[in-house]
């Protein structure tokens, strides 16, 4: 089951959250040495949404992963879209909880008007759970690090 957090909840679980954050963040992160504040504070503002996936049984309440969402708006195209900005599972999460949690976050983005759901991913089995679910999953992600390649540019020009 994927739940969403409250910040009270977000403020009380923020070291386990903070560390599924850790091994999950997205290439566009970047490196600022504050970036983790910043998302505690998006996802305290709600301008970020934390999502707890669990498991239950008689006994026990078992966590067994952490997604991060955030609604982007393009004003190029006047649509919003809600981007999994991380996504983390503590074990190996099976298909069905897989699909469970993508339904509530396709309920949730379509009740924020939102006409798709997107993640960045370099995971194999992810890509294919994407596709055997209709999902798109043709795109490559492109990006260059400004500071390098400008560096570089550099270079050559006085070259």
């Amino acid at each position: 089951m994927l739940t969403q957090l409250l910040p009270d909840q977000i403020s009380t679980f923020w070291d386990v959250i903070k560390y599924a954050i850790e091994q999950s963040l997205p290439p566009i992160a970047g490196d600022h040495p504050d970036k983790m504040n910043r998302i505690l504070s998006s996802l305290l503002s709600s301008k970020s949404q934390c999502w707890a996936s669990y498991t239950r049984d008689n006994e026990n309440t078992k966590f067994e992963g952490i997604v991060i969402t955030k609604i982007l708006y393009d004003d190029v195209s006047n649509t919003k879209n809600l981007l999994i900005y991380c996504l983390y599972g503590y074990e190996d999460v099976t298909k069905e909880s897989w699909v469970k949690g993508l339904t509530s976050l396709l309920k949730f983005a379509d009740s924020r008007g939102c006409v798709r759901v997107m993640a960045y991913t370099d995971i194999p089995y992810m890509i294919e759970l994407a596709k055997q679910m209709k999902g798109e999953a043709r795109y490559t992600f492109i990006s260059f690090d400004t500071k390098k390649y400008v560096k570089i540019l550099n270079d050559l020009e006085e070259s």
